[in-house]
């Protein structure tokens, strides 16, 4: 009887461990965070990009000057190397808590106008590909419920991209357009393409400027106004999604030309402003990228087939490198002035008031 029990005893405990190895499995990070190999057709550029701001002039008696410039983060499509600062006073690399931006900031005590800093660094971009052929999907292979620091800020970002900013509403009139536009739709997916078609459909590229608010992203006034540049018709696009519950964001970056693509590619060249796309979230296929925008664009250049491949990858020549994204941004430090519409520009303060920043941004495709 006492081995009866004895053997018992072991199997349950056996039983038991077995179960917690399953639960600590689960719970177990199987990506580590890392970002996925380069196949052998993926499609790079590596580029130095240089950028320069320039506080061209200052109020008279001006104690303190506040300067933040952008620079890249490395990603699973991305590596930044080689970032050199040039600057007449003290900087440091700072992070901001809420997405994770990165920047040079500059501290200037009793300052001279004008003040130059010069920021460079090399960018290897790889091409976004997640749906079209020979896609990358999701870069991560945990549970559910596994708790490592990439898992948990995935997490924390799609929550963070499920709520209204503000110029970005969710609900309301934008829920009944989205319900509208998905109708008969099931699968997370084929909602999502049905918003991007609206998008694409219905909003006009703002090639003449005629837009009073051009660029602020003010969904409420875009919806009205049926047209704008990217950051406008993503705007839109990215409210119909959250207001369906569909986590979505905007990422701010650079292109090294316009549509269409010159061939040969310049080797060098200025960079007249930013571009940005959209990155949305789906369980199954995971963070993939869309731009509505350029879509549009392409439409209009009679090249359907750049629209389609647009829904889930994007061009590389136009999104060259991604330097930030998120809107409403409070810096680090932080600011004196309000939350930052998007930080894709310098920014600066003297005294604590915002003052003008002129930039330039160069770029030169290396071997």
């Amino acid at each position: 009887m006492v081995m009866r029990w004895f053997v018992l005893g072991v199997v349950a405990l056996a039983v038991l461990v077995s179960l917690a190895a399953g639960a600590l499995a689960d719970d177990a990070c199987h990506c580590g965070g890392q970002k996925s190999e380069k196949s052998a057709t993926t499609r790079t550029l590596t580029t130095r990009f240089t950028y320069k701001a320039v506080v061209p002039e200052l109020p008279a008696g001006t104690k303190a000057l506040d300067l933040w410039l952008p620079i890249p983060s490395d990603s699973q499509w991305q590596t930044v190397r080689d970032v050199q600062v040039s600057s007449p006073y003290p900087y440091r690399i700072t992070q901001e808590q809420k997405f994770g931006n990165r920047m040079v900031y500059v501290r200037a005590e009793n300052p001279q106008a004008p003040m130059t800093v010069i920021v460079s660094f090399v960018v290897e971009r790889k091409e976004v590909k997640v749906l079209a052929d020979g896609g990358q999907g999701k870069d991560c292979s945990c549970s559910d419920r596994c708790n490592c620091a990439h898992c948990r800020a995935d997490k924390a970002l799609r929550q963070l991209s499920s709520q209204p900013e503000t110029l970005v509403p969710v609900g309301g009139r934008f829920l009944t357009i989205a319900t509208e536009m998905t109708q008969g739709k099931q699968a997370k997916l084929e909602k999502i393409r049905a918003l991007f078609e609206h998008v694409v459909a219905t909003m006009q590229y703002d090639y003449k400027r005629e837009s009073p608010k051009l660029g602020e992203g003010d969904v409420a006034f875009v919806c009205d106004f049926r047209k704008g540049n990217c950051s406008d018709l993503h705007s839109y696009l990215i409210s119909l999604a959250r207001s369906l519950g569909i986590p979505a964001y905007l990422e701010y970056g650079f292109p090294i030309v316009g549509i269409p693509i010159p061939d040969p590619l310049p080797k060098e060249g200025k960079i007249g402003g930013y571009h940005c796309w959209t990155w949305v979230y789906d369980e199954r296929v995971g963070w993939f990228a869309v731009d509505a925008s350029d879509a549009r664009r392409w439409l209009d250049a009679n090249r359907p087939e750049v629209k389609d491949f647009l829904f889930g990858n994007l061009v590389l020549e136009r999104s060259a490198v991604a330097v930030s994204r998120g809107r409403d941004i409070v810096l680090n430090p932080p600011q004196k002035g309000k939350p930052l519409n998007y930080f894709i520009y310098p920014y600066a303060e003297a005294d604590g008031q915002s003052v003008k920043v002129n930039w330039e941004l160069t770029y030169q495709l290396l071997p």
